[in-house]
């Protein structure tokens, strides 16, 4: 987890550079660069511990990693 969550904040911030540079229309204010920051590093923290909970939790068996993986791919 300590390499997972600031590689997540890293390319997430790297996407929000690039939608910025590159399009013109999209403006940000104060208010609203800081509902993105929290929102930001609420689902980031919480999306990373859930993986590591569900990979605890189905460790020994391989019979459920296409569901885990189908139902991590319809929250995210």
């Amino acid at each position: 987890a300590l390499v997972d969550v600031p590689l997540f904040y890293t390319l997430v911030c790297l996407m929000f550079v690039i939608v910025l540079l590159f399009n013109q229309t999209f403006h940000l204010s104060a208010s609203l660069l800081l509902l993105w920051i929290v929102c930001l590093i609420g689902y980031g923290g919480s999306l990373v511990l859930l993986i590591y909970l569900i990979a605890f939790k189905f460790r020994t068996g391989r019979s459920n990693r296409y569901i885990w993986s189908f139902i991590f791919i319809l929250v995210s």
